[in-house]
Protein backbone atom coordinates (compact mmCIF):
# COMPACT_ATOMS: atom_id res chain seq x y z
CA UNK A 1 0.00 0.00 0.00
CA UNK A 2 1.36 3.48 -0.95
CA UNK A 3 1.09 6.49 1.64
CA UNK A 4 3.19 9.44 0.91
CA UNK A 5 6.80 10.02 2.73
CA UNK A 6 6.47 13.57 4.50
CA UNK A 7 2.91 14.65 4.62
CA UNK A 8 2.11 14.74 8.15
CA UNK A 9 -0.07 13.78 9.93
CA UNK A 10 -1.34 11.76 7.70
CA UNK A 11 1.58 9.55 7.08
CA UNK A 12 5.46 10.58 7.59
CA UNK A 13 8.81 8.54 9.08
CA UNK A 14 9.44 8.95 12.97
CA UNK A 15 12.49 7.11 14.27
CA UNK A 16 12.81 5.48 11.06
CA UNK A 17 9.56 3.66 10.77
CA UNK A 18 6.16 4.96 8.85
CA UNK A 19 3.77 6.67 11.42
CA UNK A 20 0.56 8.75 11.21
CA UNK A 21 -2.90 8.65 10.37
CA UNK A 22 -2.65 7.21 7.02
CA UNK A 23 -0.18 4.39 8.18
CA UNK A 24 -3.12 3.61 11.02
CA UNK A 25 -5.77 2.83 8.41
CA UNK A 26 -3.18 0.82 6.39
CA UNK A 27 -2.36 -1.04 8.69
CA UNK A 28 -6.00 -1.74 9.54
CA UNK A 29 -7.10 -2.44 6.52
CA UNK A 30 -4.71 -5.06 6.12
CA UNK A 31 -5.70 -6.63 9.35
CA UNK A 32 -9.24 -6.34 7.90
CA UNK A 33 -8.38 -8.43 4.58
CA UNK A 34 -5.93 -11.17 6.61
CA UNK A 35 -2.64 -10.13 5.22
CA UNK A 36 0.29 -8.14 6.16
CA UNK A 37 0.66 -4.50 5.59
CA UNK A 38 3.73 -3.97 3.19
CA UNK A 39 3.96 -0.01 3.12
CA UNK A 40 5.55 2.20 0.32
CA UNK A 41 6.29 5.26 1.56
CA UNK A 42 6.37 7.74 -1.74
CA UNK A 43 6.88 10.87 -2.78
CA UNK A 44 4.68 13.42 -4.68
CA UNK A 45 4.83 14.26 -8.23
CA UNK A 46 3.67 17.45 -10.00
CA UNK A 47 0.22 16.37 -9.94
CA UNK A 48 -1.93 13.43 -7.99
CA UNK A 49 -2.42 12.27 -11.80
CA UNK A 50 1.40 11.80 -12.06
CA UNK A 51 1.41 10.04 -8.81
CA UNK A 52 -1.38 7.64 -9.85
CA UNK A 53 0.57 6.84 -12.88
CA UNK A 54 3.50 6.15 -11.06
CA UNK A 55 2.49 4.20 -8.07
CA UNK A 56 -1.20 2.35 -9.04
CA UNK A 57 -1.06 1.59 -12.78
CA UNK A 58 2.04 2.13 -14.58
CA UNK A 59 5.10 2.77 -12.55
CA UNK A 60 8.24 5.01 -12.89
CA UNK A 61 9.93 5.26 -15.27
CA UNK A 62 12.91 4.52 -13.16
CA UNK A 63 11.34 1.47 -12.12
CA UNK A 64 9.98 -0.13 -8.71
CA UNK A 65 6.91 -1.44 -10.14
CA UNK A 66 3.54 -0.23 -8.39
CA UNK A 67 0.91 -0.52 -5.14
CA UNK A 68 -2.15 -2.62 -4.57
CA UNK A 69 -3.96 0.19 -3.13
CA UNK A 70 -3.03 4.05 -2.58
CA UNK A 71 -4.22 6.06 -0.02
CA UNK A 72 -4.93 9.72 0.35
CA UNK A 73 -6.37 9.95 -2.83
CA UNK A 74 -9.50 12.75 -3.89
CA UNK A 75 -12.78 10.42 -3.95
CA UNK A 76 -14.45 12.49 -6.81
CA UNK A 77 -16.95 11.33 -9.37
CA UNK A 78 -14.99 14.12 -11.90
CA UNK A 79 -11.61 12.90 -10.77
CA UNK A 80 -12.25 9.18 -10.88
CA UNK A 81 -13.37 10.43 -14.67
CA UNK A 82 -10.23 11.65 -15.58
CA UNK A 83 -8.02 8.80 -14.54
CA UNK A 84 -9.44 6.17 -16.15
CA UNK A 85 -6.82 3.92 -15.47
CA UNK A 86 -7.39 3.65 -11.46
CA UNK A 87 -10.61 2.91 -9.66
CA UNK A 88 -11.18 4.91 -6.94
CA UNK A 89 -12.02 3.42 -3.60
CA UNK A 90 -13.10 2.91 -0.16
CA UNK A 91 -13.53 6.84 1.10
CA UNK A 92 -12.51 7.10 5.12
CA UNK A 93 -12.47 10.58 5.74
CA UNK A 94 -13.58 13.89 4.79
CA UNK A 95 -10.98 16.75 5.02
CA UNK A 96 -12.32 20.70 5.21
CA UNK A 97 -10.49 23.77 5.17
CA UNK A 98 -10.69 25.47 8.09
CA UNK A 99 -9.95 28.52 10.26
CA UNK A 100 -7.70 28.59 13.57
CA UNK A 101 -7.70 32.07 15.07
CA UNK A 102 -6.14 33.42 18.40
CA UNK A 103 -9.59 34.36 19.87
CA UNK A 104 -7.68 37.58 21.21
CA UNK A 105 -8.54 38.58 18.03
CA UNK A 106 -12.10 38.48 17.97
CA UNK A 107 -15.00 35.88 16.97
CA UNK A 108 -14.01 33.13 14.39
CA UNK A 109 -16.68 34.10 12.28
CA UNK A 110 -15.39 37.32 11.19
CA UNK A 111 -11.94 36.22 10.76
CA UNK A 112 -11.93 37.11 7.05
CA UNK A 113 -12.73 40.48 7.76
CA UNK A 114 -9.82 40.41 10.72
CA UNK A 115 -7.90 39.44 8.14
CA UNK A 116 -7.88 42.59 6.70
CA UNK A 117 -6.33 44.08 9.33
CA UNK A 118 -3.94 41.16 11.39
CA UNK A 119 -1.43 38.34 9.45
CA UNK A 120 -2.45 35.16 8.36
CA UNK A 121 -0.31 31.94 8.10
CA UNK A 122 -1.36 29.79 4.76
CA UNK A 123 0.32 27.24 3.47
CA UNK A 124 1.66 28.51 -0.19
CA UNK A 125 0.24 27.74 -3.58
CA UNK A 126 -2.93 25.76 -1.50
CA UNK A 127 -6.48 26.30 -1.95
CA UNK A 128 -6.33 28.12 1.27
CA UNK A 129 -3.55 30.53 0.12
CA UNK A 130 -5.60 31.21 -3.43
CA UNK A 131 -9.12 31.98 -1.73
CA UNK A 132 -6.83 34.40 0.85
CA UNK A 133 -5.29 36.41 -2.16
CA UNK A 134 -8.68 37.07 -3.93
CA UNK A 135 -10.98 37.03 -0.64
CA UNK A 136 -12.78 40.69 0.17
CA UNK A 137 -11.77 42.29 -3.06
CA UNK A 138 -7.90 42.15 -2.19
CA UNK A 139 -7.64 43.81 0.68
CA UNK A 140 -6.29 40.47 2.72
CA UNK A 141 -3.55 40.31 0.47
CA UNK A 142 -1.21 42.33 2.00
CA UNK A 143 -1.60 40.40 5.16
CA UNK A 144 -1.15 36.97 3.90
CA UNK A 145 2.37 35.31 5.33
CA UNK A 146 3.38 32.31 2.98
CA UNK A 147 4.62 28.80 4.31
CA UNK A 148 5.97 26.19 3.01
CA UNK A 149 3.68 23.74 4.95
CA UNK A 150 0.99 24.05 7.58
CA UNK A 151 3.25 23.10 10.31
CA UNK A 152 5.43 26.14 9.85
CA UNK A 153 2.52 28.29 9.32
CA UNK A 154 1.08 26.92 12.83
CA UNK A 155 4.27 27.04 14.56
CA UNK A 156 4.33 30.99 13.53
CA UNK A 157 0.34 31.30 14.93
CA UNK A 158 1.55 29.70 18.32
CA UNK A 159 4.20 32.13 18.57
CA UNK A 160 1.96 35.17 18.15
CA UNK A 161 3.55 35.74 14.76
CA UNK A 162 0.22 35.45 12.80
CA UNK A 163 -3.34 35.94 14.29
CA UNK A 164 -4.56 33.04 12.39
CA UNK A 165 -3.83 30.41 9.89
CA UNK A 166 -5.56 28.50 7.17
CA UNK A 167 -5.62 25.25 5.64
CA UNK A 168 -6.67 21.58 6.43
CA UNK A 169 -8.06 21.04 9.69
CA UNK A 170 -6.34 17.49 10.34
CA UNK A 171 -3.11 19.59 9.77
CA UNK A 172 -3.55 22.56 11.76
CA UNK A 173 -5.01 20.53 14.32
CA UNK A 174 -1.82 18.10 14.49
CA UNK A 175 0.31 21.63 14.12
CA UNK A 176 -1.06 23.17 17.62
CA UNK A 177 -1.15 19.68 19.20
CA UNK A 178 -2.33 19.61 23.00
CA UNK A 179 -2.78 23.71 22.53
CA UNK A 180 -5.34 23.04 19.83
CA UNK A 181 -7.67 24.17 22.62
CA UNK A 182 -6.53 27.63 22.96
CA UNK A 183 -7.52 28.63 19.71
CA UNK A 184 -10.99 29.17 17.67
CA UNK A 185 -10.73 25.97 14.84
CA UNK A 186 -13.51 25.59 12.49
CA UNK A 187 -14.64 26.22 9.08
CA UNK A 188 -15.91 29.65 7.52
CA UNK A 189 -18.66 30.72 5.13
CA UNK A 190 -16.53 30.74 1.91
CA UNK A 191 -18.26 33.01 -0.55
CA UNK A 192 -17.15 31.91 -3.83
CA UNK A 193 -15.39 28.93 -3.06
CA UNK A 194 -17.23 25.53 -4.43
CA UNK A 195 -15.95 23.12 -2.53
CA UNK A 196 -14.18 23.93 0.87
CA UNK A 197 -14.31 20.26 1.72
CA UNK A 198 -13.26 17.48 0.18
CA UNK A 199 -13.87 13.44 0.48
CA UNK A 200 -10.43 10.82 0.56
CA UNK A 201 -10.46 7.60 -0.56
CA UNK A 202 -8.14 4.92 -2.02
CA UNK A 203 -7.26 3.78 -5.77
CA UNK A 204 -6.18 0.96 -7.29
CA UNK A 205 -5.73 0.03 -10.80
CA UNK A 206 -8.91 -0.08 -13.37
CA UNK A 207 -9.98 -4.02 -13.49
CA UNK A 208 -8.67 -5.63 -10.52
CA UNK A 209 -12.30 -6.03 -9.24
CA UNK A 210 -11.85 -8.28 -6.45
CA UNK A 211 -9.66 -6.61 -4.91
CA UNK A 212 -11.63 -2.98 -4.84
CA UNK A 213 -14.19 -4.71 -3.86
CA UNK A 214 -12.59 -6.43 -1.04
CA UNK A 215 -10.97 -3.23 0.15
CA UNK A 216 -14.27 -0.76 0.21
CA UNK A 217 -16.08 -4.09 2.36
CA UNK A 218 -13.30 -3.98 4.58
CA UNK A 219 -12.84 0.00 4.62
CA UNK A 220 -16.40 -0.22 5.62
CA UNK A 221 -16.14 -2.55 8.25
CA UNK A 222 -13.17 -0.41 10.09
CA UNK A 223 -16.00 2.60 10.27
CA UNK A 224 -18.73 1.14 11.30
CA UNK A 225 -16.85 -0.94 14.33
CA UNK A 226 -15.68 2.61 14.96
CA UNK A 227 -11.80 2.68 14.21
CA UNK A 228 -11.59 4.68 11.90
CA UNK A 229 -12.77 7.23 14.33
CA UNK A 230 -10.36 5.68 17.15
CA UNK A 231 -7.33 6.14 15.01
CA UNK A 232 -8.03 9.64 14.46
CA UNK A 233 -8.53 10.65 17.78
CA UNK A 234 -5.09 8.77 18.44
CA UNK A 235 -3.98 11.26 16.60
CA UNK A 236 -5.63 14.21 18.32
CA UNK A 237 -7.92 15.09 15.04
CA UNK A 238 -11.34 15.17 14.53
CA UNK A 239 -13.04 12.35 11.86
CA UNK A 240 -15.95 13.52 9.61
CA UNK A 241 -17.34 10.63 7.54
CA UNK A 242 -17.07 11.26 3.74
CA UNK A 243 -19.84 12.64 2.63
CA UNK A 244 -20.67 10.09 -0.18
CA UNK A 245 -20.16 6.53 0.49
CA UNK A 246 -20.29 3.43 -1.88
CA UNK A 247 -23.40 1.37 -2.51
CA UNK A 248 -22.28 -2.15 -1.51
CA UNK A 249 -24.64 -5.16 -1.71
CA UNK A 250 -24.28 -8.64 -0.41
CA UNK A 251 -22.86 -10.00 -3.74
CA UNK A 252 -20.82 -7.08 -4.53
CA UNK A 253 -18.48 -4.51 -3.09
CA UNK A 254 -18.89 -1.85 -6.31
CA UNK A 255 -20.88 1.18 -6.53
Amino acid sequence: MAVYENFPPYSYRENGRAAGVDVDVARALADKLGVSAALRLIGADETMDDDLRNNVWKGHYLGGGVADLMLRVPYDSDFGRMNDHVRLVAPYHREQIVVALDPKYGKRENALELFTRQKVGVELDTLADFYLLSAMDGKIRDNVVHFTNVGEATAALLKGEVAGVMGARSEIEAGLGERVGDFSVGPLQLSGLRESGWDVGGAVKAGHKDLADAVERAMQSLREDGELQRIFKRHGLTYQKPSVLPLLTANNGGR
